[in-house]
């Protein structure tokens, strides 16, 4: 579903474990990861985001733009979405600055 400048899947994906990443403006990268807890795990379940910016991929990367959670929850990836506008909104300031 497409949620401003981001084209997402709904919560069902997510719920099932699987892990979204994506880019605009060829630059800035974004990664979701779904961390489902088991019900007797003392750690709540989350949706775990990283930014970063460039052409390297994530496993290259060694300096993240932003990290942050939110609930593993519909609301919880509506929260995700408004906080990557956020850092996209910032990225948009910078990217001519930094070559991008």
């Amino acid at each position: 579903m497409l949620h401003g400048y981001f084209d997402l899947p709904t919560f069902t994906f997510f719920d099932e474990k699987n892990i979204w990443a994506g880019s605009l403006y060829k630059y800035f990268n974004y990664r979701i990861v779904p961390l489902k807890r088991k019900a007797d795990d003392e750690k709540q379940s989350e949706l775990q985001v990283k930014v970063w910016y460039g052409l390297e991929c994530i496993d290259k990367v060694s300096k993240f733009q932003a990290e942050f959670s939110e609930e593993f929850s519909p609301k919880g990836l509506d929260d995700c979405i408004s906080r990557l506008t956020e850092e996209f909104e910032k990225f948009k300031l910078v990217r001519k600055e930094l070559g991008y």
